[in-house]
């Protein structure tokens, strides 16, 4: 589950995570004005902003027409499914996939050795 989804009944205000990529890390402080900036990387260029769910993409069209910024993503924070039904079940498929792996590399094995 999400943390906007657990908070749909409360009156937080939702955010949006962008990353904005930069042509040089000196630009971050000139995104203050848009949101806020939870963390931002020196050697890859790039910084992490929080905004209003509601304008983001106002937002995004704004930041894409500025001199200094590469490009803006979204955060694929709010799709990822977090419930333990799902999780078990990524476990049991990754789980079977190395069953069949170890069973082909022993059947391969066993032909060269014969």
């Amino acid at each position: 589950m999400s943390i906007n989804h657990d908070l749909v009944a409360s009156n937080v205000t939702k955010r949006q995570g962008l990353i904005v990529y930069l042509n040089s890390v000196s630009n971050q402080y000139k995104l203050r004005r848009f949101g806020d900036i939870v963390y931002f990387s020196k050697k890859m260029n790039y910084c992490v902003l929080y905004v209003d769910q509601k304008d983001a993409d106002k937002t995004i069209a704004v930041l894409n027409s500025l001199d200094f910024v590469n490009g803006v993503d979204r955060s694929i924070g709010e799709n990822i499914d977090l419930s333990s039904t799902h999780i078990e079940q990524q476990i049991k498929d990754l789980a079977s996939e190395a069953e069949e792996q170890l069973l082909e590399e022993q059947e391969k094995n066993t032909e060269q050795l014969s």
